[in-house]
C-alpha cells in the first residue's frame, strides 16, 4: 500500500506544470537600445546590482522589477551596451508563447534597431520560453 501511494505521489509530482505569471511592460527596451550604459542608468535609476568592472573586461548591471530581472552587459571602456537579458526572478516560470516574455521588454520579434533571441532554461518544458536576449544592431 505504501509503495502504491509513493508511486502515485511521484506521478503527480512529475505531471505538475509550472504556472506562468501574467506579463506586462516593465522595461521599455526599444527606447534604451541605442543608449550607452550611463544613459540607461540615468533613465532607469540606480541598478539593484552594479559591480565594479574588472580589468576593462565585459561587465553588467541588473534591474529588478515586479518579479522580473533585466541584466545589461556592456564594455566598461567604451560604455557601449552588448545586450539586454530579461528573465523572471526567481526562475521557474514558463511561457508557451514568446510574446508573453517579449511584452515585459515592450519588444517586437522583428525590429530595425535590435535582434531578439527568445530562450529557454535547460530544465524548461519543450516548446516553452523563459527569457529573451536583445542585441542592439548598432
Amino acid at each position: 500500500m505504501k509503495m502504491k501511494l509513493f508511486i502515485l505521489i511521484l506521478i503527480c509530482t512529475a505531471c505538475t506544470h509550472i504556472e506562468s505569471k501574467p506579463t506586462k511592460v516593465l522595461f521599455n527596451i526599444p527606447v534604451l537600445v541605442r543608449s550607452n550604459i550611463d544613459e540607461i542608468v540615468t533613465t532607469l535609476g540606480k541598478p539593484t546590482f552594479y559591480p565594479k568592472p574588472q580589468n576593462n573586461q565585459k561587465s553588467y548591471c541588473n534591474y529588478h522589477k515586479e518579479g522580473w530581472e533585466l541584466s545589461i552587459r556592456y564594455y566598461p571602456k567604451t560604455r557601449k551596451v552588448i545586450d539586454f537579458f530579461i528573465f523572471p526572478y526567481p526562475g521557474g516560470y514558463e511561457y508557451k508563447n514568446s510574446k508573453d516574455v517579449l511584452r515585459v521588454g515592450n519588444l517586437n520579434a522583428v525590429a530595425f534597431d535590435y535582434v531578439v533571441v527568445p530562450g529557454s532554461e535547460l530544465y524548461a518544458s519543450p516548446g516553452t520560453y523563459t527569457d529573451v536576449t536583445v542585441v542592439p544592431k548598432f
